[in-house]
């Protein structure tokens, strides 16, 4: 017994040392403390630039909405060069399966291959649809990482039934009549953390010039190279006979929110967007400066973004857009944003305000946002019937199957152009 003692608390002292350093920084350094956050003043969302007041559509498609993602672009994520040859795309189907949950849903794995004259690379992608629907169908697309390859997406235990091991709750979906996806978008690009956020490897190798060792200061970082990974997916997607390649839904929790974001803010074939904790980078202000902040992303996770980030670090306030604006250029497109109430790191309230002003590109299309003030709303009551969903939740951070049933709500009144169902109604009426 003393000997398995020793041998746990070493392990311990080692696991809680290696934790100490790599976290300390990060997680201990941020600011918790309202008090602490400096006065700040948005962006407006419908100035431009140059002060053009946007009062149109037209003036938000082809001046406001391009530059706010042209910056974003440049200074935060990172731009997607010319490759160094021209790239082919091909898709395989690997295997499908029609008899997953009594007969209920169709699996289908499919590789997904990118290659030039400099080399090739695959992805795999794993889809599920509903069989009992006819016809077309919306998708969710989840921002899952490696999902496919470390939990298998097999349905976890009977206490769990119609649950897949990462969480989708695959059976409401399918009585739902939603389908839902996922990409092994680390096959695209694993981080290996360069403190001065220079990046190589996966896609990237197929876009680097001649002699250029990894990217270039305006060059993309991780979420930009995750995000076309999902865009990919979007490609596939966009030729399946059960998809409605109109009715895809980006979807992603913590990095794989800001991922989804990215990824529906570069490519406008993504109808929808759902966001998780997603926090900053995603969906909460950097302004605030609370929890996570750009000088810490800079600092610590320097590959995330690209390495023009560093010239806003220290000074956030200089920027003249915010996450916002990112938010706005979903319109018309509705998007969900989903946070917690003890979320302090993703910043729930910062979120709340990032998704509140992103409300006026969406009136430009006279789309209805039902939120009934400025302040936040309460705890566990969604706004499910507007252009822009919103909850707080109680908890933490992470996607959690309140989150899911919020977001299989939003596509219900949006795409399939119902009154959103409870749980109860869906068996029910099965």
């Amino acid at each position: 017994m003393k000997r398995i003692f020793q041998v746990l608390l070493i392990s311990c002292f080692s696991f809680s040392v290696a934790t100490a350093q790599t976290y300390r920084g990060k997680f201990l350094e941020a600011n918790y403390d309202e008090s602490k956050v400096p006065d700040y003043t948005l962006p407006d969302v419908l100035t431009s630039f140059g002060g053009q007041t946007i009062n149109t559509v037209e003036a938000w498609e082809k001046t406001r909405r391009p530059e706010i993602v042209k910056f974003f672009e440049q200074n935060i994520f990172g731009e997607i060069p010319q490759p160094s040859s021209p790239i082919k795309r091909s898709f395989k189907l690997l295997s499908e399966n029609n008899t997953l949950l009594d007969r209920l849903c169709t699996r289908r794995d499919v590789e997904i291959t990118f290659q030039n004259k400099v080399g090739s690379l695959t992805m795999a992608l794993v889809l599920f649809v509903p069989n009992k629907v006819k016809g077309k169908v919306p998708v969710i697309l989840l921002a899952g990482g490696s999902d496919i390859k470390r939990k298998k997406l097999v349905l976890d235990d009977s206490q769990s039934y119609g649950r897949t091991r990462n969480g989708i709750p695959l059976h409401q979906l399918m009585m739902r009549g939603i389908g839902v996806a996922t990409v092994d978008y680390e096959d695209f690009g694993k981080d290996d953390r360069n403190p001065e956020g220079k990046i190589s490897g996966g896609i990237i190798d197929l876009f680097l010039k001649s002699g250029q060792a990894s990217t270039n200061e305006n060059e993309w970082g991780m979420i930009a190279v995750w995000a076309y990974a999902l865009r990919a997916g979007m490609d596939y997607l966009e030729t399946d006979p059960n998809v409605h390649k109109d009715q895809v839904a980006t979807l992603g929790s913590s990095i794989g929110g800001k991922v989804a974001l990215w990824a529906a803010a570069t490519d406008t074939r993504f109808g929808m967007t759902l966001l998780a904790t997603a926090g900053h980078g995603g969906d909460a202000i950097w302004r605030r400066e609370y929890g996570e902040t750009l000088q810490n992303m800079c600092k610590y996770l320097p590959t995330w973004i690209c390495r023009n980030a560093n010239k806003y670090a220290n000074n956030v306030h200089e920027m003249p857009v915010d996450q916002h604006s990112l938010l706005a250029t979903m319109a018309p497109r509705p998007f969900y944003v989903g946070n917690a109430q003890h979320d302090l790191w993703a910043d729930q309230k910062g979120q709340w305000i990032g998704t509140y002003n992103a409300a006026p590109a969406f009136e430009l299309y006279k789309q209805k946002v039902n939120f009934p003030s400025p302040q936040q709303p309460e705890i566990n009551q969604p706004i499910t019937e507007s252009a822009i969903g919103y909850h707080v939740r109680s908890g933490t951070h992470g996607l959690h199957l309140f989150d899911w049933e919020q977001y299989m709500k939003f596509i219900e009144f949006h795409f399939l152009k119902i009154k959103p169902r409870s749980v109860e109604e869906v068996y029910n009426s099965n």
